[in-house]
């Protein structure tokens, strides 16, 4: 059995995709995994040198989703309580003002395969993630680690991402 998941990566060469950035202000980061996110009800973020997309990282430390992507998401996490959306606002002098959702993970999933997983010799730094299947085959969209703010998903929800085309 080959079950495939997959990072949530939002391509280096996408010329169209802009970036979303925090005021130089703003206490980083803005939203970490497992931990309560303050203040995000004030945050206004600026898109800058391209479009809007479905899925943007937001310079400041956050996984921000448009209205689609959000509603999808929502269609395969079983447990509500583990995700939460949290509205941000977005402005774009070219493209107008848009709300966007800071996707963020109430905890921290435990799927790491810790015998497989290949760390930074005599660190717990992760070279390659190896997940643990018993501990991700009832899971469509989770993270991994505290520290990096993955998205991982299932290749279900990778393949509605496609045929919607939010990504």
């Amino acid at each position: 059995m080959n079950i495939k998941y997959y990072k949530i990566i939002v391509k280096g060469n996408d010329k169209i995709g802009g970036v979303l950035y925090a005021p130089d202000n703003w206490p980083y980061p803005i939203a970490k995994d497992g931990e309560e996110v303050k203040n995000w009800n004030t945050l206004i973020v600026k898109l800058r040198d391209g479009e809007y997309r479905p899925f943007h990282l937001c310079i400041g430390g956050a996984n921000l989703v448009n209205q689609e992507m959000k509603e999808l998401f929502e269609t395969f996490i079983k447990n509500n309580d583990d995700i939460e959306f949290l509205p941000v606002k977005t402005v774009s002098e070219i493209y107008g003002d848009r709300i966007y959702y800071i996707m963020h993970f109430k905890k921290i999933f435990d799927v790491i395969d810790r015998k497989k997983t290949i760390y930074v010799e005599g660190t717990d730094s992760i070279l390659k993630l190896r997940l643990d299947y018993d501990k991700v085959k009832s899971l469509n969209i989770f993270n991994s680690q505290p520290v990096i703010n993955d998205i991982i998903v299932s290749e279900q929800v990778k393949k509605s991402i496609k045929k919607t085309n939010l990504i």
